[in-house]
């Protein structure tokens, strides 16, 4: 449970920060339209307030000239009847404007803003108001180029690409040490696995090699007692005593093979004929469970492969199958050329093997056999690997 809170605690604060900065960002960014459209049209109301002061007083309009600025792409004033009083292009002077946009303003006497188009294909932002002159009422139109609004919302478009990309890169970053970090814990698990196997093995190995001789003897008394007695509870006691010390000395040889160093060079095998001492070696043991073998290896096949090592693992699956299998049932054994590489399988007719045994395959002295070792597998894997 703690581990889980650890784990979980990072993560959360994680999301938190991210959605909470994530808001910020996009708030920021949507926030940014309408505070450069405010600019503009502060900008606008500017320049339009004190060109108006100056008609108003009756100044000669060439002057409304000194009031341009850089932001502004061009500036008029329109009169009742649609021609240009004033434009900062002098040539347009007088003639009539040749839309009818200011209608509406000079109808209204209000404001309108609207981006237009101009002729050099440039997108502006364009301010109308009305104005009053010698007890007439007229338009003036001022058009503004859009940089402060495009830089804000491009200031704007970059810090929240900013954000996103911190973020990406921390999600990146932290997944990677998560990764990391999971990754050495599973190391570190895995070497003290290895470590706790090789001292058992140790142990085993040492134990192993103690027990067998004394094993050895109480297996050759119990077959000179089983042979001298006559048929009765004792010599039943004596068959007993010698079925379990041959239990006991195939656990030790399995400890044994499992814990010491195997050496099984490569060589030319016939796989055929592997098989066939694979099933002599098993036939009793076949015959007294009720159990056929079905064999189905092709004469003609060979490999390059460890053959005592083989024949192990062939023991191995083939008393697994014989274990698991139902009176009368079949344990086949096939084997087929797949490329450059030959495919062995065992079969048997039994239940199979439950989901939640399946990740403990291979793990020593795992089973689910009353009598089982749990070793039979984990032989099976590590000649696997040789």
């Amino acid at each position: 449970m703690r581990r889980l809170v650890l784990v979980l605690l990072p993560i959360l604060v994680a999301l938190v920060l991210t959605g909470g900065l994530s808001w910020f960002a996009v708030r920021n960014f949507r926030a940014a339209t309408p505070l450069a459209e405010e600019n503009l049209r502060g900008l606008a109301m500017t320049v339009s307030g004190g060109m108006e002061e100056l008609v108003l007083r009756g100044v000669a309009l060439d002057t409304l000239n000194s009031l341009m600025s850089p932001e502004v792409a061009y500036s008029a004033l329109i009169g009742a009847d649609g021609k240009y009083l004033f434009h900062t292009n002098g040539v347009l002077i007088g003639t009539p404007a040749p839309d009818a946009r200011y209608r509406p303003v000079l109808r209204s006497e209000t404001f309108s803003e609207a981006r237009i188009r101009l002729g050099t294909g440039e997108i502006v932002y364009e301010f109308q108001s009305h104005f009053h002159r010698d007890g007439k009422i007229g338009v003036l139109r001022l058009a503004l180029h859009t940089w402060r609004a495009e830089t804000v919302m491009r200031q704007a478009r970059q810090g929240m690409i900013t954000i996103f990309s911190l973020l990406g890169f921390s999600w990146l970053l932290g997944l990677g040490v998560f990764w990391l970090l999971r990754r050495q814990s599973q190391q570190l698990r895995l070497s003290e696995r290895q470590l706790e196997l090789a001292r058992l093995g140790e142990v085993g190995a040492v134990l192993a090699h103690e027990v067998r001789n004394p094993l050895a003897g109480i297996k050759g008394y119990g077959q000179l007692l089983e042979e001298r007695l006559v048929l009765g509870k004792e010599r039943d006691f004596a068959g007993l005593i010698v079925s379990e010390a041959k239990h006991l000395e195939s656990l030790v040889d399995d400890i044994l093979l499992y814990t010491r160093p195997m050496q099984n060079p490569l060589v030319a095998t016939d796989l055929a004929a592997l098989a066939e001492d694979v099933q002599a070696l098993l036939s009793s043991q076949f015959a007294d469970a009720g159990v056929r073998v079905q064999c189905d290896v092709p004469p003609e096949l060979q490999a390059v492969c460890p053959a005592e090592g083989l024949r192990r693992v062939l023991v191995n699956l083939m008393n697994n199958g014989l274990q698991a299998s139902p009176t009368g049932g079949v344990v086949s054994l096939a084997a087929r050329r797949i490329g450059k590489q030959i495919e062995l399988t065992v079969a048997d007719q039994g239940e199979g093997i439950a989901q939640e045994m399946r990740p403990e395959l291979f793990k020593p002295f795992q089973t689910s056999k009353a009598r089982g070792s749990g070793l039979g597998l984990a032989i099976c894997k590590k000649i696997k690997w040789l």
